[in-house]
């Protein structure tokens, strides 16, 4: 059992410098090590060697396995979870909106890399750009102003994760914008299309109706003509 390489895994270590993650793998053995092999997902990796410590860089989540063996054949393996990258995106709470005339309000989390709030911008109903016109980076509270009925946000975080989030006013206090009166113009005249639909669907029904009462009459006149010289 001596002979069998004893493996430390260290939990990652980020790197300001770069956002980088690496972990340090110390391997404690007897004799020297045949072979090492760190793979992430399957995926193997490369890795540096400093006396009995392999550092190993990282880019993703995952499963790690690190596996080594000794010159004469005897082989460890451990596997370890990384858990170190942000791949969600900052979170909304939509159950806290406020919602008024001019106006919305929100709060935004990210319980990772963090929110990037310089990142935060909405695009309205017009499709104007617009940049908050208040946040509290400590709460997490972000409002912007409104002159339009509706307005579409955009939240990244500092891994570049983005969320995004809706908010209408169902009855706008304000005039109606050019796009306003664009898409009532739009649904009018898919309206008024299926109305004109029905209306004719009616009448061709109504033509057969009547020409199916007309072939009735004709063949009734026919039976009571037979009738007679009969």
């Amino acid at each position: 059992m001596l002979a069998t390489p004893k493996l430390q895994i260290n939990d990652p270590t980020e790197h300001s410098g770069d956002d980088s993650v690496s972990v340090l793998v110390h391997v404690d053995s007897v004799l020297p090590i045949k072979k090492f092999s760190a793979k992430l997902e399957g995926e193997e990796l490369n890795y540096t060697r400093e006396n009995n410590n392999y550092i190993i860089p990282l880019s993703a989540n995952g499963s790690l396995r690190i596996s080594v063996t000794s010159i004469n054949g005897m082989t460890n393996m451990e596997n370890t979870q990384i858990n170190s990258f942000d791949e969600n995106p900052p979170v909304i709470d939509e159950d806290n909106v406020v919602l008024g005339v001019g106006y919305v309000e929100f709060v935004v989390t990210d319980s990772q890399s963090g929110v990037d709030f310089a990142s935060i911008y909405g695009i309205d109903h017009d499709g104007n750009n617009l940049k908050p016109n208040h946040i509290d980076e400590q709460s997490g509270k972000v409002s912007f102003s409104m002159k339009s009925n509706s307005i579409t946000v955009y939240v990244s975080d500092k891994s570049g994760n983005q969320v995004s989030g809706n908010f209408n006013l169902e009855e706008s206090p304000y005039p109606k914008t050019k796009s306003d009166l664009e898409e009532e113009e739009t649904s009018k005249a898919e309206s008024d299309k299926i109305d004109t639909k029905k209306e004719d669907s009616k009448k061709e029904e109504g033509k057969k109706e009547d020409s199916k009462k007309e072939d009735s009459k004709k063949e009734e006149s026919k039976k009571t003509n037979s009738n007679k010289q009969n």
